[in-house]
């Protein structure tokens, strides 16, 4: 099955939180060879701040903090040590769908709203392992950020996001929810979930933000950035 037939999902955001947001996005800039990237408009009504980082067509590492510090988003922070895993934005052609699937199993659906005139739907942390993110643009090839997107910075040290490993309680029962509300069908492996060319693989050791961040290394000169809570992984 393509992703064009049936139902798919497309990884398109890895976002991490953080409570130093110029210092750790001025870190990433660095050790990758990112550009300035864009804030998204969206998030400042949310008490956020963020900086949006184009790291392939489409795919994006976004940091985003709290001006807040009476938001749970900020009280979440301060939990884990103030900086980690905090989103994964999947964009998905029946987000009613997933939500449909998603309350039928209990699950919680803390957020079901239009951004830019799209359904999103976001699923709570406790229940599928992280905040995941439903976009519902039902067309593979487009996303909210075509119009402002500036594109991967030329020269980057990174030119693609491989995968993302999240630790949870128990990675075999998690992967199959996954499938089963994203309507994937069957996994392939019994601890990963493919988006459309970047996977999500569940480790034990959960439930935790302490992700590791797979990315795809094309010069030299990219390092991790050293950002304590969450591990870059260069391959």
């Amino acid at each position: 099955m393509t992703e064009h037939s049936g139902s798919w999902a497309k990884l398109r955001q890895v976002v991490i939180g953080t409570t130093d947001h110029s210092a750790d996005v001025k870190a990433a800039r660095a050790a990758f060879g990112l550009g300035e990237g864009f804030a998204d408009p969206e998030v400042a009504h949310l008490s956020m701040v963020d900086a949006t980082l184009p790291v392939a067509p489409g795919r994006y590492l976004e940091f985003v903090a709290p001006t807040d510090e009476g938001t749970s988003f900020a009280r979440w922070l301060a939990k884990i040590g103030g900086r980690g895993g905090y989103v994964l934005s999947v964009q998905h052609p029946d987000p009613a769908g997933v939500k449909q699937r998603a309350l039928a199993r209990g699950i919680r659906v803390p957020v079901d709203v239009e951004a830019f005139g799209q359904p999103v739907v976001q699923l709570h942390p406790q229940d599928v392992g992280l905040l995941l993110e439903l976009d519902g643009i039902t067309d593979p090839a487009t996303w909210f950020w075509d119009d402002i997107d500036p594109g991967p910075e030329a020269g980057a040290g990174i030119d693609d996001i491989v995968g993302v490993e999240v630790p949870v309680a128990d990675p075999a029962a998690m992967c199959a929810l996954w499938h089963e509300l994203l309507d994937l069908g069957q996994p392939a492996r019994p601890d990963q979930i493919e988006l459309s060319g970047v996977y999500v693989k569940f480790v034990p050791g959960g439930p935790s933000a302490a992700w590791t961040v797979i990315l795809r290394r094309v010069s030299v000169t990219a390092t991790d950035p050293g950002l304590p809570g969450i591990t870059f992984k260069l391959v």
